[in-house]
């Protein structure tokens, strides 16, 4: 479309301008993916492109066509300016000019991050004003014990002191990487994630400052502690606000899809988290040479402490904004859509890695979460109440630890048995949804989930003999019992899920797993081991920072006197946490299985393949 055609057209609609267009810029991708084109046809093809982006650019201003002209812009420019970079100049771009565009991309995210972090460390303080013991259940016995002999003896910060160097640096490094990583890694979960760790580490950085303070040594323990908290909780704030970036494209997508988003967004996620490694290495560094130095005078440590800060503020904050403002093309460079394709449905007949399998999973999890979540949260809250409630003592809720519901609890069956016929309808009906709205999204063209009556009666039939055998072996109570009973939970449900596709009985597709599962073990080994690690990571990041720091030892407990009501309503979020985890594991498992019954299917018969070759003979 020429300049002269779009003057001509102002008032063209979008959709028009698209259906217009796609074929042209469709020929455009496809040469140069296949980098057939001379030197002469990339330069024509970068005027076309670019009087098109222009007239986006003008009309459709905030519509994806212009983010797509964009992205096939920076194709064009790309191929035309293709220069050969040694590896020191890739690094050295990387941190004069990749980082910076990066943390301008993640500023809100990284300014929600540091909110979030100062509150809870306000929140920490105020809740230790308050609850004297607080310090103990969040910094442990051990440690106070220990700092209280330190202050006797005269040397309260002697915790910096008390190994050697290399001693104290390695274990904080590795430490310190774990938690910048774990809270990159949990924003995955929706960005929740991330911010229940960032939580967790303000209220505990506010009640380790604060028991110094207690103590009338607050000068003391802020030099000690800043010397290299300045720069190591700035990265964990900055990890945070990674995390938060990661997930903003699963909560956020605009006008792409899920999937899409979220690469862009875990893109920028990476990139940060990556930058800010050599960040945490110095401030371990810093831990475990210079902080135990205590005899160093107060101005100089004082003096290193803003000289810390200085560079987190103008390297992180400053420079970013510096390079963004003197960066062309800003958003073709932080929003990059895939190159333009036409949308495919799913192909029944493709064998499938392992790793496809895992993407398409999340891929569709993702896209459906909605519909998902409408089963999840009801069954999971159900579940819970009738715990806390437990007005009959089915549960014999009040024999649970200190407001804890663990996995021990939902799985003691054989001395709870009602704990089993309970969840264990929860587990059928949750299974029965996943198999069926799997094979729907998988095989059905339309978007509305409809069931046909014969499909639907052989997997309820299936889920009911596939969670008995799986509560079976489990309500026997003996250890190797339900470690059976766990290692056979993924092929349990691929068996139901191969008897739900097939419209067989669950025993007719006992007798056909074999064949499918030849040669093909390690697709579904990797494929179960992948999603407990998943759902297993979520339980810790949620339970163990949330529910036994946050609620049941913090906030929950700092609100109300009634002892009764926090151990019930901590029970409660245990239990929701306990049985989502689980059933979430479930569904996972119920996708993965149907992504992986027709690779096996078509591994098994090569009914495509076959297809082929006798169209091939045909056409001769």
């Amino acid at each position: 479309m020429s300049k002269l055609d779009a003057s001509q057209n102002a008032l063209m609609k979008e959709s028009n301008f698209i259906e217009q267009n796609k074929e042209k810029w469709k020929h455009f991708e496809q040469s140069l993916l296949k980098k057939a084109t001379t030197p002469q046809e990339v330069s024509k093809l970068f005027v076309q492109i670019t009087d098109d982006l222009s007239y986006a650019r003008t009309f459709y201003d905030k519509r994806s066509v212009k983010l797509y002209l964009n992205g096939v812009a920076k194709l064009l420019f790309n191929n035309i300016n293709k220069t050969k970079k040694n590896n020191w100049s890739v690094f050295a771009s990387f941190w004069k000019k990749d980082l910076p565009i990066m943390m301008f991309a993640a500023r809100r995210q990284m300014l929600i991050s540091f909110v979030v972090f100062w509150l809870c460390f306000g929140l920490g303080v105020i809740t230790s004003i308050y609850e004297p013991d607080f310090a103990r259940t969040i910094l442990g016995d051990a440690y106070i014990e220990m700092t209280n002999k330190n202050i006797e003896a005269g040397d309260p910060m002697n915790v910096y002191a008390d190994s050697g160097e290399m001693e104290t640096f390695l274990p904080i490094l590795l430490n310190n990487l774990r938690v910048a990583f774990n809270t990159f890694f949990f924003g995955v979960f929706a960005s929740i994630g991330s911010l229940v760790i960032m939580m967790y580490n303000g209220v505990m950085v506010g009640v380790f400052q604060f028991f110094f303070i207690e103590k009338g040594l607050f000068w003391e323990s802020f030099l000690s502690i800043w010397t290299h908290g300045t720069i190591e909780i700035s990265a964990i704030i900055m990890a945070g606000g990674a995390g938060i970036m990661l997930g903003k494209g699963l909560l956020f997508p605009k006008t792409y899809s899920r999937f899409q988003a979220f690469k862009m967004s875990g893109k920028i996620g990476l990139k940060i988290i990556l930058g800010i490694s050599p960040i945490i290495f110095l401030a371990a560094f810093i831990e475990g040479f210079l902080t135990r130095h205590t005899d160093i005078p107060d101005f100089l440590r004082l003096m290193f402490i803003l000289l810390s800060f200085a560079f987190i503020m103008v390297y992180f904050v400053w420079f970013p904004r510096r390079v963004a403002k003197t960066t062309p093309n800003l958003n073709t460079l932080l929003e990059t859509p895939p190159v333009y394709s036409k949308k495919r449905g799913f192909n029944a007949n493709k064998i499938l890695s392992v790793a496809e399998i895992f993407s398409e999973t999340l891929r569709l999890f993702f896209k459906n979460i909605g519909s998902y979540l409408l089963i999840l949260i009801p069954c999971s809250l159900i579940f819970s109440i009738a715990i806390v409630k437990d007005n009959l003592e089915l549960f014999y809720a009040r024999s649970f630890s200190y407001g804890n519901f663990s996995f021990f609890n939902l799985f003691n069956y054989s001395e709870f048995p009602a704990t089993a016929i309970f969840s264990g309808a929860l587990f059928i009906m949750v299974l029965v949804f996943a198999l069926l709205f799997t094979r729907q999204k998988l095989l059905a063209s339309s978007d509305k989930f409809s069931i046909k009556k014969g499909f639907f009666n052989t997997t309820v039939y299936s889920c009911l003999l596939c969670m008995p055998i799986f509560v079976g072996l489990v309500i026997i109570g003996n250890g190797w019992f339900t470690f059976l009973a766990f290692l056979l939970l993924p092929m349990l449900i691929l068996i139901t899920c191969v008897s739900s596709n097939e419209n067989i009985s669950f025993f007719s597709a006992v007798t056909q797993i074999g064949g499918l599962l030849n040669k093909s073990w390690g697709k579904f080994l990797g494929n179960s081991i992948t999603f407990l690690f998943l759902v297993w990571l979520f339980f810790i990041s949620t339970s163990t920072v949330l529910n036994n720091f946050i609620v049941k030892n913090g906030i929950l407990w700092s609100l109300t006197n009634d002892e009764e009501l926090a151990n019930s309503i901590s029970i409660g979020i245990s239990a929701f946490l306990v049985i989502f985890s689980f059933i979430t594991y479930l569904v996972f498992l119920a996708s993965s299985s149907g992504l992986l019954y027709f690779t096996l299917k078509e591994a098994f018969t090569a009914k495509d393949l076959l297809t082929r070759i006798k169209s091939i003979k045909a056409k001769k």
